[in-house]
This record gives structure tokens, C-alpha cells and sequence, in this order.
């Protein structure tokens, strides 16, 4: 495992859920230097391990900055309106999805992870990993059609 790679990807993942990138670099950090701190973890499933602490520490830093509202912030490096209009209404769509459909989103499409890893994180097969993807994926165009 590259660590490089690895960074990237819960750098990522961090981000999308804080909404903050100092928020998401401090998490991002700590969740290497806890990964760091236990070799037993080290192996098999290296990644799947530094997703459920990155997860972990974004809940926590939620919690203590209390301000859920991230998910509805504006981007200020989109100059085009309806860019910004279509981002918003795929963020509110997001946002009305189940915990574990907005993970499975985020894994797959910002973090571009592959259904093997995604299966491994929640504990099931790849085939339920796709159909889930499928019927998310579904579930959000029908949410955008109507707005």
C-alpha cells in the first residue's frame, strides 16, 4: 500500500464529509498517525481500516464543531450559476439519502473506489455492492428530475 495514494483518497473522503479542507487535513492526519500507531492493523485490509477511522473522526469533528450544515455550503470557485444550482440540488439530493447510500456514493464516485473495497467496508458481496449502486444512483436521477 502506497501511503501517498492512500492520503489522497481519505483526504478525499474527509473532505466531501466536512466540507472543510483544514477540517479534512487534521482528520486526515489523525487518521494515519492512529493507523500508524496499530501495526495489528496493518495487512490484509489496510484501506477498508483507514476508511472506518477517517469515518469515526469525521463524526467526532461534526459533533464538536457542530455544524451539520456543511453538506449545503456553496462552492466560491464556480462562476457559473447553473453549475451551482446543479451541484446544490445533487447535494440535497444526497443529503436526503440513507447513511449507508451516502457512503456507498461517496466511495464509488468521489473516491472512485472499486466494489471489492466497497464490499469489504460493509461487510457484503460485490453484487449487493452494484445493486445498491444501481438503485442509488436511480433513486438520485429521479430525485433531480423532479427539482
Amino acid at each position: 500500500m502506497k501511503l501517498e495514494t492512500e492520503y489522497t483518497h481519505i483526504f478525499h473522503y474527509c473532505f466531501y464529509h466536512l466540507g472543510n479542507k483544514e477540517d479534512a487535513e487534521d482528520v486526515t492526519q489523525e487518521t494515519f498517525l492512529r493507523y500508524l500507531q496499530h501495526p495489528e492493523y496493518q495487512g490484509n485490509y489496510e484501506r477498508q481500516y483507514l476508511y472506518k477511522i477517517a469515518k469515526n473522526l469525521c463524526v467526532d469533528t461534526l459533533r464538536k464543531n457542530k455544524n451539520q450544515s456543511n453538506i449545503f455550503q456553496e462552492e466560491t470557485t464556480s462562476s457559473n450559476e447553473l453549475d451551482i444550482f446543479e451541484k446544490t440540488a445533487l447535494k440535497i439530493a444526497i443529503s436526503e439519502l440513507t447513511e449507508e447510500e451516502r457512503e456507498i456514493i461517496i466511495l464509488r464516485f468521489v473516491n472512485q473506489e472499486n466494489l471489492t473495497v466497497i464490499a469489504k467496508i460493509f461487510g457484503t458481496s460485490r453484487f449487493t455492492v452494484s445493486r445498491k449502486i444501481h438503485t442509488i444512483t436511480k433513486k438520485l436521477k429521479n430525485k433531480l428530475r423532479e427539482e
